[in-house]
């Protein structure tokens, strides 16, 4: 299972990827051959999309695997003023 942190910034990533495409849960799922369903269940939070889901979803939307997985710099930004500082 992925980290929730994880999953929560992949889902997210996946969602505003699409929406930043242009296109459709039904478009998306034709480019990569999967059902919108698959598509939709990768982008709701609380489920953990198989890597070769993330993969095939990626390839559709032009953009490389790692960038679903990187959190926006707003997210960044979040974590870092939420930590406790080490000592």
């Amino acid at each position: 299972m992925t980290n929730p942190n994880v999953r929560v910034w992949l889902v997210d990533s996946i969602k505003r990827a699409r929406k930043a495409a242009g296109m459709t849960l039904a478009q998306v799922s034709e480019r990569c051959e999967l059902l919108p369903e698959s598509i939709a269940r990768a982008e709701r939070a609380g489920t953990d999309p198989k890597a070769s889901t993330v993969a095939q979803i990626a390839k559709a939307l032009g953009v490389p695997v790692c960038e679903l997985y990187e959190k926006t710099g707003h997210e960044r930004r979040k974590a870092k003023t939420t930590a406790k500082p080490s000592r």
